[in-house]
């Protein structure tokens, strides 16, 4: 690796971009060939999968070479040696060769991110790279053959130095080589997330101006010395908010990812899993397309990896006890995407042996989570969401895979970080299902602005179930706290300003006209409000950087009127709202 001192800085400035670009595709390559290899255990015989598989090594490998990254080159040239045999039916696929190339993935990985962090120290290859060989010769005595094939020389260079020109001599052919795997008619291009970021915070204030210009129009007085004044206004409205809404659009396309780049990780989790617990299970995935946001894409990972670990160890049986229950021996995941309205919905289905509510109901009494009675009182359904609760695990032993109770209250936590709610159903003998919902984009948010004590708050529209007027439902007090009972539910109600610091006790909160039912997942409660503001569509700015996290509200947004309003969290006002009905009591 080249060193500032050893270099001019241009030089050393062009050094950097081609690394930078390296390490771009190499990540694209590395994930492909995750789930290739994966895909080539199931189908061995599949040469054009073969060969993508190699194109895919045999190009890192090149590259990395003429940058000097020689545990790289040394790595992906052994792995060239195995995918070369078997493209040349010298050696078959075997479950242990397969492992054997996904453990050099992983290391490659760590090779790779080695050359992200500029850390210079080498890692121990002795272990991986005796692996291969024994690989290597385990189907097949003597040395690997040397790749003479149209790709050239094995140990040739992958890309055109800037010293010697084109070490290939073919520039055409290498074009194919790399975009090869690219879809026919995709175009695309690499943009700095800060730029579209930047693009956002404009959008966001060009979408301001649109709420005030709209708000000016309303305040025009419809009389005769106006009224033209008011139809030139009202077209230009008209044009600004159409135009606002299809850059709006534009923008936020920009920013969407499909929810792919977060599945293409599980055909390779599965298949480790599977093994690891001496299972044979099979992943299902559809509605790799869908897209969002990419805030929301980084942040959805992490949950979906715990419900499939906990698919694979918890639901899924083994091929005995599958065949004894009149199953056939693999078990079914079947993880997909699809657009709701504004929304993206997640299913995880399995087809295993299902959630225990017995069990769940006995760890809630004995954990003194509810009374013996409640617990009882409680659906199967309202049974399972208890399994989102910290702490509460039904394994019957601990594993390094689940068991601990951790895990599903990261789910439920980190699915309400993103405005979304997470729902579990299950039966007994035939499987479980999670359903996942979340917000498009958390960027911009569709609000219900209510009136609560002479301050307006923002509430997000996806978590209104519904409104109600005070006078038609039926309010009581229970351990001094207002709850009302809508229909066959009993719901805690509160006041926002009390709940959130800002307004003294003063008259009852049932004197307010007015209810707002919000919910998570199977959680609800009523917000008392003084009246409704109509909706709007608001741009959400963060003040963290100004005022720090605060539990119940999540940003806040600039009005028409030009002032500051606030956007409510949910999930961290149910959790304000529980601690304030324990002090009470």
């Amino acid at each position: 690796m080249p060193k500032e001192g050893d270099v001019p800085v241009n030089e050393l400035d062009e050094m950097r971009e081609i690394i930078g670009d390296f390490l771009l595709e190499s990540d694209e390559l590395v994930l492909s060939l995750d789930n290739n290899l994966v895909t080539l255990e199931k189908s061995p015989d599949d040469l054009e999968l073969l060969n993508e598989i190699f194109r895919a090594t045999h190009t890192i490998k090149g590259t990395s070479s003429f940058l000097g990254l020689e545990q790289v080159t040394c790595l992906t040239h052994k792995m060239e040696d195995i995918l070369n045999k078997l493209r040349k039916s010298e050696m078959v696929v075997t479950p242990g060769i397969m492992d054997i190339l996904l453990e050099s993935v992983d290391l490659l990985k760590v090779l790779l991110d080695h050359v992200r962090e500029g850390k210079s120290e080498e890692l121990d290859l002795s272990r991986i790279l005796a692996r291969l060989e024994g690989g290597l010769k385990g189907q097949e005595d003597g040395e690997a053959t040397r790749m003479q094939v149209e790709f050239g020389d094995a140990d040739g260079l992958a890309v055109p130095s800037p010293a010697s020109g084109n070490a290939l001599g073919r520039p055409e052919q290498l074009h194919r080589e790399v975009s090869s795997d690219k879809r026919s008619g995709e175009q695309t291009i690499r943009v700095d997330v800060a730029r579209l970021d930047s693009l956002m915070n404009l959008m966001g204030e060009l979408v301001l101006e649109r709420n005030a210009l709209i708000q000016s129009a309303g305040e025009v007085t419809r009389d005769d010395e106006t009224l033209d004044v008011h139809e030139s206004l009202s077209r230009s409205v008209a044009g600004v908010s159409y135009i606002t809404t299809e850059l709006q659009l534009a923008v936020m396309k920009m920013r969407m990812q499909p929810i792919g780049k977060v599945f293409t990780k599980f055909p390779r989790l599965v298949r480790d899993l599977s093994r690891d617990c001496g299972k044979e299970i099979e992943l299902h995935m559809t509605g790799e397309d869908a897209g969002l946001d990419k805030s929301v894409i980084e942040e959805i990972g992490d949950p979906l990896v715990h419900i499939i670990r906990n698919s694979c160890d918890h639901g899924i049986e083994n091929p005995a006890e599958r065949e004894a229950a009149g199953k056939a021996r693999k078990g079914v995941i079947k993880l997909c995407a699809y657009q709701a309205g504004s929304n993206i919905v997640i299913k995880i289905d399995d087809d295993g042996r299902g959630l225990d509510a017995e069990a769940i109901r006995t760890k809630i009494i004995d954990r003194g989570t509810l009374s013996r009675s409640d617990a009882r009182e409680l659906a199967d359904r309202e049974v399972f969401q208890y399994i989102f609760e910290a702490g509460l695990s039904t394994a019957r032993q601990v594993s390094d895979i689940s068991g601990r109770g951790v895990g599903m209250d990261v789910v439920r936590s980190n699915v309400e970080k993103l405005n979304g709610h997470v729902e579990l159903d299950s039966t007994p003998g035939v499987g479980t299902s999670t359903t996942i919902e979340l917000p498009l984009t958390l960027a911009i948010v569709q609000g219900l602005l209510v009136e609560s004590d002479d301050e307006v708050y923002i509430l997000p529209l996806s978590s209104v179930h519904e409104t109600v007027k005070t006078a038609q439902v039926t309010m009581h007090q229970v351990n001094q706290r207002p709850v009302m009972r809508l229909r066959d539910e009993v719901i805690p109600v509160i006041n926002l300003g009390r709940i959130l610091g800002d307004v003294a006790p003063g008259p009852l909160m049932t004197e307010k006209p007015y209810v707002v039912v919000v919910g998570l997942a199977n959680r609800k409660l009523g917000i008392n409000i003084d009246r409704f503001l109509g909706q709007e569509e608001v741009v959400m700015k963060s003040l963290d950087q100004y005022l720090g996290a605060t539990e119940g509200i999540a940003g806040a947004a600039i009005l028409g009127d030009g002032r500051i309003r606030l956007i409510i969290d949910l999930p961290g006002l149910f959790n304000v709202a529980k601690r304030v009905s324990s002090k009470q009591d």
